[in-house]
């Protein structure tokens, strides 16, 4: 696609605007979708033992108003934290499809705190995804997916109430699938998300797993993947594009991108075509907030082959991330004195600089038990960090940033 056609095409995204795109009919979606990013549609892959065939790049129900129906048409067919539409702010574009030609995703969080201080409780939790069932007036979700997950192998083995709630609701055909996002949980003394989800693709009821996973991320989440793919469990990688958005506003990066070794790639591409050549992997859920992140994406998961250009753009990005970028492998939590949840911290952070999403950012950080200001600056951390950040110091810039 030449660059005049690229101005085109969001030239009539711009003329249309969010709610002209939102109201728009199937096919004229289909053919700004088809310009914006080469024709066709989004590559499928098995997730896992659900069964179901989901597109590469699954959507969220966070994602811009104006993007999805962009993204329906392109061809993403399952969404995460679906339980946020309700019957009247279900996305045109989803309604007018066949109801079994996309899946929704049901999100349940612990009850009395948050992920980290909350708990698992079946009769709430049974009774608001039936609640979030009736205000869908969709009938039922295609998965339920348990939010954060648990805190350790041993709480997966004991505390049955999410699994108990998920068959309550299968039984009564609101639900179909079960499947949780895991995080890291050493700063409670708990395990690390591999450890857990290895232990439940091998000896549980769940079918999938949602975790982080980005480039140049530890050995243990590719054997966890590799697990997966012997067990036939699912996978949808989070959190992938670490210090993409950041890179896109910085001059100095930019003036090296535009480089020759680099034509034909960026580090947002390059990522989504890396994430799709692992076979071991479903599915991915990037963020879209805008037609350019919209075309760069989906246009790159069209066509999943990786060149040299890519690897250069992702040896870039790495070189850039070095001692600035947390990629929240949690690795540094464990030598925390104070118990500080880092990684959350610097998961905020990503929401501010990455996803320009100061708001959101600040509300979550202004929840954490502890954030930044408990660093008693003893330098524990920073060996301990892959990545050669001043944990210590970047804790402290980003309280002055959330804060």
């Amino acid at each position: 696609m030449t660059h005049e056609e690229r101005n085109l095409n969001r030239r009539e995204f711009i003329r249309l605007g969010a709610a002209g795109v939102a109201a728009a009919s199937v096919g004229d979606l289909s053919g700004l979708a088809a310009e914006a990013v080469g024709g066709g549609k989004l590559p499928k892959r098995r997730y896992g033992r659900t069964g179901l065939e989901i597109s590469r790049l699954v959507g969220a129900a966070d994602w811009s108003r104006s993007i999805i129906p962009l993204a329906v048409a392109s061809g993403v067919n399952y969404w995460h934290k679906a339980q946020k539409w309700t019957a009247e702010t279900m996305p045109e574009a989803l309604k007018q499809q066949p109801r079994e030609s996309y899946y929704l995703e049901v999100v349940v969080d612990r009850v009395g705190g948050d992920h980290n201080h909350g708990r698992i409780d079946e009769e709430q939790h049974y009774q608001f995804v039936k609640e979030s069932v009736k205000n869908s007036g969709l009938g039922y979700y295609d998965v339920f997916k348990f939010h954060f997950g648990y805190h350790s192998i041993k709480e997966a083995k004991t505390n049955h109430g999410m699994v108990r709630a998920f068959e309550r609701l299968k039984r009564e055909g609101l639900v179909r699938h079960l499947a949780l996002s895991q995080h890291h949980y050493n700063n409670l003394g708990g395990d690390m998300a591999w450890e857990i989800l290895g232990y439940l693709a091998e000896h549980s009821a769940y079918e999938a797993g949602q975790f982080f996973y980005t480039y140049g991320d530890r050995k243990e989440l590719q054997e966890l993947l590799e697990l997966a793919g012997r067990k036939d469990f699912g996978t949808i990688a989070m959190k992938t594009m670490g210090g993409v958005g950041r890179a896109a506003q910085d001059p100095k990066f930019q003036k090296l991108l535009a480089e020759s070794r680099f034509k034909g790639s960026t580090p947002a591409a390059a990522m989504v075509r890396w994430l799709g050549a692992n076979s071991n992997l479903s599915a991915a859920v990037v963020s879209m907030k805008s037609f350019g992140e919209f075309q760069e994406n989906v246009g790159a998961a069209m066509r999943l082959a990786m060149g040299p250009h890519d690897r250069s753009a992702l040896g870039l990005l790495s070189s850039y991330n070095k001692g600035l970028t947390c990629l929240l492998c949690s690795q540094c939590v464990s030598r925390c004195p104070e118990h500080i949840g880092i990684a959350d911290v610097f998961r905020y952070e990503r929401y501010a600089r990455d996803y320009q999403d100061l708001s959101r950012a600040r509300r979550e950080y202004a929840a954490l038990t502890k954030n930044g200001t408990s660093c008693v600056g003893c330098g524990d951390c920073v060996d301990s960090c892959p990545h050669e950040i001043d944990v210590a110091a970047k804790l402290k810039e980003v309280h002055r940033l959330l804060g």
